[in-house]
């Protein structure tokens, strides 16, 4: 996104603050910007544009910048919000910040502190422009790969979901449980550099095809490497074959050595396989499949995710059903 593009609205009802953000906003080359002099006004305005930074005061006239965050995130769940005030206390930033707002500045502030502020909202505007766009292009892979194997569809987005899951139940920070749902997304990626012959044989692989069959990983990671917003996850794309034992592929990693992204998606993987039907078996009964994750316990698998996903199985099936049956909502 270039910088001129970028779109500003300030809620401010100090005309002097409108007068310096403003001001500050030109000296950096935006100059799209439109200016509100209390949070109703915003909010008229954020119903007839769409501003991908909104800067606003705390206290305003008619409708504070609390309320006025929380409805410009209702209509526009990715607006990078600013808050400035003179009367914020630590609860105030703590609790707008885990509510969705991305920065906070207590007046008065500097420029250069304003100036840092307005930096690092641009930053995640562009990143966010960048991962659409990365994420068009992930979609438009992710089909043409379900089209060569009709075994897979819907597989990577219903495993993409298990490992959000179980990211967040966890307790992972929201942002690296996101990129780990992207990560298990495109985690098969590689596999459209294998024969349709080998990745629909109804019967066991040949050594020369199990062979060709280990290399998708690579080749995942090699397709993924340009994808800028993907780099951190590409450790889990490529390790998601280890075993725990150091029996997989393709570093014979063991252990804790694996990255614990790879390790999820390696359980949610399993699962979502052993659950569906495949080009050589059909779907494995519940028990069958709770009866392999135990055995396999220590082995193939991680000893304490598995016992996790044991305890929190019952909601795991649930989605899981769910999101089998409802393809596109996976």
């Amino acid at each position: 996104m270039e910088e001129e593009k970028i779109k500003f609205l300030i809620a401010e009802d100090e005309p002097a603050v409108q007068s310096l953000l403003c001001s500050v906003l030109h000296e950096r080359d935006y100059h799209d910007i439109q200016v509100a002099r209390d949070g109703q006004e915003a909010v008229e305005r954020l119903a007839q544009t769409r501003p991908d930074i909104l800067i606003t005061d705390l206290k305003m006239p008619r409708l504070d910048g609390e309320e006025l965050a929380r409805r410009a995130l209702s209509l526009h769940p990715e607006i990078t919000i600013l808050v400035t005030t003179g009367n914020g206390t630590v609860e105030n930033a703590v609790r707008m910040m885990k509510g969705g707002v991305f920065d906070f500045l207590t007046k008065p502030f500097s420029v250069d502190a304003l100036t840092a502020s307005i930096d690092r909202s641009v930053e995640r505007t562009r990143n966010l422009a960048e991962l659409h766009g990365a994420r068009d292009v992930i979609e438009a892979l992710m089909a043409a790969l379900e089209s060569k194997d009709i075994y897979l569809k819907g597989h990577s987005r219903r495993v993409s979901r298990l490992c959000g899951f179980v990211a967040t139940k966890l307790g992972w920070p929201r942002k690296r449980a996101r990129l780990l749902e992207y990560a298990a997304l495109v985690h098969d990626v590689g596999k459209i550099g294998i024969r349709e012959e080998i990745l629909n044989k109804p019967g066991p692989l040949t050594p020369e095809e199990t062979a060709q069959m280990k290399r998708h990983p690579a080749y995942s990671r090699d397709i993924l490497r340009p994808v800028a917003f993907l780099r951190d996850a590409l450790p889990d794309v490529y390790h998601h074959h280890e075993r725990y034992d150091g029996a997989g592929y393709p570093s014979g990693l063991r252990g804790e050595d694996i990255p614990l992204g790879a390790r999820i998606i390696s359980l949610c993987d399993a699962y979502d396989a052993m659950a569906s039907d495949r080009a050589y078996r059909s779907a494995m009964s519940e028990e069958e499949i709770l009866s392999i994750l135990r055995r396999m316990r220590g082995s193939q698998f991680d000893p304490a995710l598995v016992d996790f996903f044991l305890q929190n199985f019952p909601e795991i099936r649930g989605m899981h059903a769910f999101d089998y049956a409802h393809p596109l909502q996976a």
